[in-house]
């Protein structure tokens, strides 16, 4: 739990005073997931003498990062930290809320996040000047700032009249804030994932009653809408190329994988856009997609042997995109596995580097 001043420089403009009816006693969660927190706001920092108090409640994520973080109230993000990972939200009248430690770390194949300082913990389209709602997921917990080597939190605050008061009280009454864009996939341990590509128009759901279907096998027409949207696609040729998707939901991201030379049949005249997709298929369509290469040559996996997407499979894996199916046996890619659309989600987080 590490506060006090943030060695970093601030990005700052003049935001116009907002006409916002903020009340502290009827603000939103500021974090979404997992958290404990205790008082301890005017707490000594910084070591013997006190050289500091600190201004703020910290909030614990139980050593995970990555979970988000959304505004407390509706407001102007007034600045952001030149380098990544702080913000400020003016309220109006006097008012705003400051969000320090957000995560500054790369995500690593299996989900987790490192140490390496080479992230960014600001969501998309949150800038200086930039309008929000409360409840918007405005960034990620992580260590940032001087509290790398901390465990992940968010060090929350609330000013009135350019003055910092305790948060604590007011996050004991306040509402539940961020539960994801999509109302089926909480407690997934894809669910931030999800909500990456959801912000990235990736995906749009599986329905229209706010849910993505995390547990469903993906198939191979949603994988062709994945990418297509992925790398934002528009050519397409127009005609079909398959017997089988003319008039299919998925026909014009079909069309345009094909025409962008990604996609792929099952059968010389067929697509089977409404099968499941396999793991072995899965590497060579993102193979396709995103150029990975295997520069050494290497044999990642021994279960593959034989599959004629076995070059693609070590293609993905040298990329860093995929360890396998297995944690006990780092050998094994199980390459006839189904896919869900959760593990999907992480897949395409981890190939654009999201």
């Amino acid at each position: 739990m590490v506060t006090g001043t943030v060695l970093v420089t601030l990005v700052a403009l003049a935001i116009p005073a907002l006409a916002v009816d903020f009340d502290p006693n009827n603000i939103v969660f500021p974090v979404g997931g997992d958290s404990y927190y205790t008082d301890t706001f005017d707490a000594c920092r910084g070591g013997s003498g006190c050289p500091r108090r600190h201004s703020a409640t910290d909030i614990l994520t139980y050593g995970v990062k990555g979970v988000p973080v959304v505004a407390a109230a509706a407001g102007t993000v007034q600045w952001i930290g030149s380098t990544c990972c702080l913000l400020k939200i003016d309220h109006g009248g006097g008012w705003a809320t400051q969000y320090i430690h957000l995560n500054n770390d790369t995500q690593k194949p299996d989900g987790s996040y490192g140490d390496d300082g080479q992230g960014y913990g600001i969501a998309p389209g949150i800038q200086v000047g930039t309008q929000v709602e409360a409840g918007q997921l405005i960034g990620w917990v992580g260590d940032s700032g001087n509290a790398e080597g901390t465990a992940p939190h968010l060090h929350f605050e609330i000013w009135q009249d350019g003055t910092r008061i305790n948060p604590y009280p007011y996050l004991l009454n306040a509402q539940a804030g961020w539960t994801g864009y999509f109302s089926d996939d909480d407690y997934s341990v894809h669910e931030v994932d999800i909500d990456k590509i959801f912000v990235e128009g990736i995906t749009i759901g599986c329905s229209l009653n706010n849910e993505f279907c995390p547990e469903r096998d993906i198939t191979r027409g949603e994988m062709a809408a994945f990418i297509a949207r992925a790398l934002g696609l528009s050519a397409a040729s127009g005609v079909p190329a398959y017997t089988d998707v003319g008039g299919h939901l998925f026909e014009g991201e079909v069309d345009k994988i094909q025409t962008a030379g990604i996609g792929f049949g099952c059968t010389e005249t067929e697509y089977c856009p409404d099968r499941p997709l396999e793991r072995d298929e899965m590497a060579e369509l993102l193979v396709r997609a995103f150029g990975y290469e295997n520069p050494d040559g290497t044999d990642f996996f021994n279960d593959d042997d034989g599959n004629p997407f076995e070059e693609s499979i070590n293609k993905l894996a040298s990329a860093g995109i995929t360890l396998g199916c297995d944690p006990q046996d780092a050998a094994r890619y199980c390459p006839d596995r189904l896919l869900s659309r959760a593990e999907m989600a992480s897949f395409f987080v981890r190939a654009l580097g999201l």
